[in-house]
């Protein structure tokens, strides 16, 4: 009985719609009268909640976008954490940034959504119809979910296309790249997450030494293997800048330079850091197709998956045993 009442309790303080309201008062004006501002979806990437990787964030950008598009209300991103995101991507063809005047700072005229470890779009489309301001912490990938329920067919490049657009920084350090690289190229990841101990990503521990040394073999036993039989340049990312000091010398292979941290649990770099994550996923979405490598006991990540997706490229994953 005792065991009962503590998951009781537990669920209740852990619950989404306590925190979303317990952030409603502590964030917002303590003003229950509702302003005249119109309902608008709002994608929130802040230090208030942990966004996971860049990835994710993406994932959660699009599917709020799409429900917005869907139903025919504004759709807005605010995206400061840990560097704002207008420093590498601005509005295209939709302009999602806020307009002077136009948020709704109050208790009575918004609300917080949390949807960090929801599988489905349930707790999104509670919000609807919308009448409110609903600012959401979304990570996951909802686009399907949308499309079969409200019968559209949008892809998720599309999306992300009508969004975002690379800044001139951004786009300057890409087409260093492309031109290093010379013409046409595959691209192959590897995400060790802190295997290789050179890594901070949450409480994840690495290897022993030979264990290393070993996933370090395999893994770049399969990169030659894919680099000999490969007629243009192989373009090479990983989170390990272990991996990449044993592979970078290796024919036909390109790698960029730049510190890699998980954005989610590095707040205090400089801007030029995280601009390396950027620059990794759309040399992705450039390349003629993307592949994503690595054992079982490595990270089966997304992030070349949905650079993939930025520009339809084929993407594959090789698992090596």
């Amino acid at each position: 009985m005792l065991t009962k009442l503590k998951k009781s309790i537990t669920f209740f303080f852990n619950s989404y719609w306590l925190v979303e309201y317990v952030m409603l008062l502590e964030y917002q004006q303590l003003s229950f009268r509702k302003l005249d501002k119109k309902p608008i979806l709002i994608s929130m990437v802040d230090n208030r909640r942990r966004g996971n990787g860049l990835t994710d964030r993406f994932k959660g950008i699009i599917s709020v976008y799409a429900l917005a598009k869907t139903i025919g209300v504004p759709y807005r991103c605010i995206y400061t954490h840990p560097v704002y995101l207008t420093s590498f991507l601005i509005p295209n063809q939709y302009d999602w940034l806020p307009k002077h005047g136009e948020l709704d700072d109050t208790v009575g005229g918004m609300r917080f959504k949390l949807l960090r470890k929801q599988r489905t779009a349930k707790r999104l489309l509670r919000v609807l119809p919308l009448t409110k301001q609903v600012r959401v912490y979304a990570n996951n990938d909802y686009l399907d979910e949308i499309n079969r329920i409200f019968h559209t067919e949008y892809k998720w490049g599309q999306l992300f296309g009508e969004l975002f657009k690379v800044t001139e920084p951004l786009e300057s350090k890409l087409q260093c790249h492309l031109d290093r690289i010379g013409g046409p190229y595959i691209a192959c990841v590897f995400r060790f997450q802190a295997l290789l101990g050179d890594f901070k990503e949450y409480n994840f521990k690495p290897l022993g030494e030979t264990e290393q040394q070993q996933l370090i073999a395999k893994n770049k036993k399969a990169l030659q293997q894919i680099t000999e039989e490969s007629a243009v340049p192989v373009l090479v990312t990983s989170d390990s800048a272990t991996f990449i000091s044993e592979i970078k010398a290796l024919a036909n292979v390109y790698t960029i330079p730049g510190k890699v941290v998980h954005i989610d649990n590095s707040a205090d770099e400089a801007e030029e850091v995280y601009m390396k994550s950027f620059v990794d996923f759309f040399m992705l979405a450039r390349a003629q197709k993307v592949y994503s490598v690595g054992t079982k006991t490595m990270y089966r990540t997304d992030f070349p998956a949905y650079a993939a997706k930025v520009n339809d490229v084929p993407f594959e994953r090789i698992l090596i045993n």
